[in-house]
């Protein structure tokens, strides 16, 4: 969608539709609006009492638009980042619903005091964004899009914060999408090849570089997690590498790791039939590091960025590893492979090393790694391992701005106690229960002593089994606006 910010009177632009959110108290401004539309809004005020997330539609009348939508936002001192988002995605698909292809919006910056109108105007455009994505990427008919343009009306003292806002808004949105359409693709679509590619197409519109390793550069670098894990399948696996540096001086450099199993049977270990379909998501980490590298990039963040993606397919034919196979990591560990259903970890292992090897200042990765951190904290949250409290915190904030909220969890030497093995360095099973921390523990085991890092378990949430407001039932795309915001954090 395209979205501008203009000045005027609201009631004379042309447009389809008009929106106006509007809290539960009287506000001010909106006379030559209501006397356009021959005292429509007065007359609503008996039936719309501004309640959170409902909506009342009132004809254009001599308006610019067809028709006048108000939206509730609840009381003005309880609206949140979080409820704009979902108003917003809330009036968006009304917009759809009434064939509007353009939409004229007047946010009430002055009702909310409490909030920065650049924070009011960013999101309003994610909600909006976010709730009008097609998850029917191979429909053999495409749905076209309804809603085109956007025009937020403002005065002259807020106009640069709400433009400010509003370009931030897309930036995070379009990392969302592009995470959201990735974990969509079905897997015979989106091969680790595929993955590649999108990589590649990624780095060439965000001006980023991009190195990509087959087969025969993993064999020769060592890379045994990756190599292990997906030569069970025709599928060739593949070491994605995006970079870009900033001319800030003294910027802070940081790597982020995405696991990137674009499809995973279980292995030898196979997993149940039931729902399996599902585990095209499980390249979700991925997913989320590429979203957050485009945010990064449209944002002109100034951080120098690496983003590392072991990319591999899951398979269990005959060349497959079996349980009780011995890997040796690219660190040089060795590894005791239990269950070659916990396969995630063997290859961030090895781009965990990988990304210590610059010593960046932060490394964070994100992985849909375990059932057991879904089973702790729902779909809701995803769950955050770290041994730095800077970083975390930060991980904590971000959760909070962007709604892509992450719970911390416990990581200690009793967890690195569970995975020790009697025939190798390690193995990548624990015991029977606390299995999202021994999972980070192995993680953990490939990182440097002296770098800050962060494993972020988004399970849980990145694949959803009922719609939410402004994110369809199916992959979500968690992940790339939390990334995104942690980066901003830490690099202020």
């Amino acid at each position: 969608m395209r979205w501008t910010v203009t000045t005027g009177d609201i009631s004379k632009l042309k447009s389809d539709l008009i929106i106006i959110p509007l809290t539960s108290e009287k506000q001010k401004g909106l006379s030559a609006l209501d006397k356009a539309t021959g005292n429509g809004l007065t007359k609503a005020a008996s039936l719309f009492k501004g309640k959170l997330e409902t909506t009342h539609l009132v004809p254009g009348g001599r308006s610019g638009a067809d028709w006048v939508l108000l939206v509730g936002l609840g009381k003005a001192e309880e609206v949140s980042v979080e409820s704009i988002r979902r108003c917003a995605a809330l009036a968006a698909k009304r917009a759809k619903s009434l064939k509007a292809g353009s939409c004229t919006l007047k946010l009430p910056v002055d009702a909310l005091k409490d909030l920065d109108c650049s924070a009011i105007s960013r999101c309003w455009v994610e909600g909006a964004e976010l709730a009008l994505f097609e998850a029917g990427l191979c429909k053999s008919k495409k749905k076209k899009a309804v809603v085109k343009s956007w025009k937020l009306v403002a005065d002259k003292k807020s106009i640069a914060k709400l433009r400010a806002g509003l370009r931030e808004g897309e930036s995070y949105a379009a990392g969302s999408l592009l995470s959201r359409k990735l974990v969509t693709l079905p897997p015979n679509i989106l091969t680790p090849v595929k993955l590649a590619a999108e990589a590649r197409k990624l780095a060439k519109t965000a001006g980023l570089k991009c190195t990509i390793h087959g087969a025969a550069k993993l064999k020769q670098i060592g890379a045994g997690g990756i190599i292990g894990v997906g030569q069970g399948s025709v599928n060739e696996s593949k070491l994605i590498i995006l970079e870009t540096k900033t001319k800030k001086k003294n910027a802070k450099s940081i790597t982020l790791v995405g696991k990137g199993v674009t499809f995973d049977t279980g292995g030898i270990s196979l997993k149940p039939g039931q729902n399996m379909h599902e585990m095209k998501g499980d390249m979700g980490g991925a997913a989320a590091m590429l979203g957050a590298a485009l945010i990064v990039s449209q944002l002109k963040m100034r951080v120098n960025l690496k983003v590392i993606i072991p990319t591999v397919e899951n398979m269990p034919d005959g060349n497959a590893i079996k349980p009780g196979d011995v890997l040796k990591m690219l660190s040089g560990k060795t590894v005791e492979v239990l269950n070659t259903d916990a396969e995630g970890r063997l290859i961030l292992a090895d781009g965990l090393h990988l990304a210590c090897k610059d010593k960046p200042d932060f490394i964070v990765d994100a992985a849909t790694l375990t059932g057991a951190c879904a089973v702790a904290l729902g779909t809701q949250f995803a769950g955050t391992f770290s041994n730095s409290s800077v970083l975390a915190e930060s991980i904590d904030k971000a959760g909070c701005d962007t709604f892509e909220r992450s719970w911390p969890m416990p990581l200690t030497d009793e967890h690195h106690a569970d995975i020790v093995s009697t025939v190798a360095d390690i193995k990548n099973l624990g015991k029977k229960f606390g299995g999202a921390s021994s999972a980070a523990a192995f993680l953990e085991e490939f990182v440097d002593e002296d770098v800050n890092w962060a494993h972020i378990d988004i399970a849980g949430p990145s694949w959803l089994d009922a719609a939410l407001p402004y994110c369809a039932k199916g992959g979500s795309g968690f992940g790339a606006r939390l990334i995104a915001r942690t980066l901003q954090i830490l690099t202020d």
